[in-house]
Formats: structure tokens, C-alpha cells, sequence
């Protein structure tokens, strides 16, 4: 008896003596993101450039490199785009619309002129370089998200082969609104000047394919879709590996991260200029929420713009080759991550 009190008053002050979380059931963490896999010839169809400037690698002028891969986005005033109307054919002579001719390579003009009427009423199309067709007007936000900045529209929808997309728009060139340039003609251009045929900057002829030079450059190649089940993304981790031919798979070489050899690890958590091993989640500029797609801060993340430390495993055939054609090389890169 008497050891069963004893043992009771042992059992009692160990009750009384922990606290809460020491007393409490331990609950295990349960992850309920969802996985994710993209290798890297999956990448996005949906996202265009306007123009070949925008387009632009080379490491003299490299717009978008400027913006997306500083960790101060720089902004070149003079291509920034004040107005756009962005156009796709129509799939129906009942859908309304306009009456327009898309050139791919067409030069701009001034606030206080027209295009020739020449553009208007041409009676050859060559393919990749102009094209002809009713089109309608797409709405911003509903149909597509567009960069001000960097000039490149990304479509909420898929864009079908057989679909043209050509745009009006307005840039600042210099300061001051008298020296604007204008490449196409806006809607309210026509009907002011009586136009019944517009003229339009053609970004996507209908069937894209390399051979298509100008117009296969500002298709671009280095956004990748993630296949959501929730329509909007709104936490994201990830990370990349490099899977070689023996099969092996890491996400470091020479002990530095494949996340920040591509530019998504600069920052801290504390938003320090500091690589801390994680994925930098910044929506708008790495991520599209709207579109769950990731965006590589350079234009061609495995071809010509791959850090010199992965040059061996560069594979350019991703921006030369339609992706039918392309097959899965010996080395070869994989997005994984996590979202919910």
C-alpha cells in the first residue's frame, strides 16, 4: 500500500509539473502542398514578345535580362509601352472585329500620320513575315497579362497553331508625348480617320515554326506552366536538378545551388542581396500567380544565357527546334517544387 502512495504522489507532481506543451499530444506536421514536375523542354506556349528589341540576348543590350535578372529591375524608359490593343484572329466572320494587315516587321510611326495605304490592301502574304485577317479585340486582364516594362504579353487562354496575334501599341521613345512611337493603328485611329483596314504589328503568324525567323525569336521559351489544380497558386517553393545521364540527380554542382545558378536564389528571407538556399518568391516577377507559370530571368536559361559553370550541359536546341522534334538528351534539367 504504501508504495502504491508513493508512486501515485511521483505521478501526480510529474502531472502538475509539466506545462502545456509538454502535456499536450505531439501533432505531426502534415505538408499539404501539392507536388509538382516539369522537365525542362516543357516550357509554356502562351507567352510572346512584341518585337525583336524586346527580343534581344546579346549582352550589349539585353532588355529584359536588365529587368528580370538585376536585383534592382532596371527599366528602359524609351521602350516602355504607354498603350496597348492586342489582337487575335477570329475564328468566325460572324465574331466581330476588324479588317486588318499584320506585318511582322513593321516600322513605327508617328502620332500625326497613318500607314500607306499600300499596308492596307497588300495581294501577296508571305508566311512568318504578314498575314491578313478579321480580328478582335482580347481584354486585358481576361484574355492576357501584359509587361510594360519588358514588352512581352503572357495569354491567360492557350493560343491555337492556327492563330494570328498582332497588336497596336504606343511607346515613349524620348521624354515628352510629341516624339511617341507607334507601331499599328489603334481601333479609335480607324474609325477617326475613316479607315475600313487596319494595319497591325503581327507578333504570332498562324502556324509558328522556326523557319519563321523573326517571328520564332519573340515566341518565348523560358516560361514554364505548372499544372495547377487550383486555378491560383498563392504559396510556391521549388527548387531544380540536374539529372545525368547515369541516372544520378543532384541540385548543386561544385557545392552551389542549381537555384541560384539560374537567379532564383539572390535574397535572404530578410530580403538581404544574399543567396540563402531557398526559392525567392516574388509574385509578378519570378511567378504568375494568374497563369501558375515561372519565369527564368533570362531569355534563354539552358541554351545561350546558361551559366558558364553548366556550359557542358547546354542544350540549345530547346530555342532552334520546334519541341516535337526535340528529344530528351543525355543530361537534362527538372523544375520540382511544391504549391498550394
Amino acid at each position: 500500500m504504501k508504495y502504491l502512495l508513493i508512486s501515485l504522489v511521483i505521478f501526480s507532481m510529474l502531472f502538475i509539473g509539466c506545462n502545456k506543451e509538454e502535456c499536450d499530444p505531439i501533432t505531426p506536421t502534415v505538408d499539404d502542398r501539392i507536388p509538382f514536375e516539369i522537365n525542362f523542354l516543357q516550357y509554356s506556349d502562351n507567352n510572346f514578345f512584341l518585337d525583336q528589341v524586346y527580343a534581344d540576348t546579346s549582352a550589349e543590350f539585353n532588355m529584359y535580362n536588365l529587368y528580370y535578372g538585376s536585383n534592382t529591375p532596371i527599366v528602359l524608359p524609351k521602350y516602355f509601352i504607354k498603350n496597348i490593343e492586342v489582337f487575335k484572329s477570329a475564328n468566325s466572320i460572324f465574331d466581330d472585329g476588324i479588317i486588318a494587315t499584320a506585318f511582322i516587321n513593321l516600322p513605327p510611326r508617328s502620332s500625326d500620320s497613318m500607314y500607306a495605304d499600300e499596308l492596307r490592301n497588300i495581294n501577296t502574304i508571305i508566311p512568318g513575315q504578314n498575314d491578313a485577317s478579321r480580328f478582335i479585340l482580347l481584354d486585358e486582364g481576361n484574355d492576357y497579362i501584359f509587361h510594360r516594362e519588358t514588352g512581352w504579353i503572357s495569354f491567360i487562354n492557350p493560343i491555337l497553331d492556327q492563330e494570328i496575334i498582332a497588336v497596336a501599341y504606343k511607346i515613349e521613345n524620348e521624354p515628352g508625348y510629341t516624339d511617341d512611337l507607334i507601331y499599328g493603328e489603334f481601333i479609335s485611329e480607324l474609325v477617326n480617320n475613316s479607315k475600313t483596314r487596319g494595319v497591325l504589328k503581327l507578333v504570332k503568324p498562324r502556324n509558328l515554326q522556326p523557319v519563321y525567323e523573326d517571328a520564332w525569336n519573340l515566341k518565348m521559351k523560358n516560361i514554364y506552366q505548372i499544372s495547377s489544380q487550383l486555378g491560383y497558386i498563392r504559396n510556391l517553393d521549388l527548387d531544380i536538378y540536374l539529372k545525368k545521364s547515369d541516372g544520378t540527380e543532384s541540385n548543386t554542382i561544385n557545392n552551389v545551388r542549381l537555384l541560384e545558378l539560374f537567379g532564383f536564389d539572390r535574397f535572404s528571407e530578410n530580403l538581404m542581396p544574399i543567396p540563402d538556399g531557398k526559392y525567392d518568391y516574388f509574385p509578378g516577377m519570378n511567378f504568375e500567380p494568374r497563369t501558375s507559370e515561372i519565369i527564368f530571368p533570362v531569355i534563354q536559361p539552358f541554351g545561350n544565357n546558361i551559366t558558364f559553370v553548366l556550359n557542358e550541359y547546354k542544350y540549345q536546341a530547346i530555342y532552334d527546334t520546334i519541341r516535337t522534334f526535340l528529344s530528351m538528351p543525355g543530361n537534362s534539367f527538372i523544375i520540382r517544387g511544391k504549391y498550394k
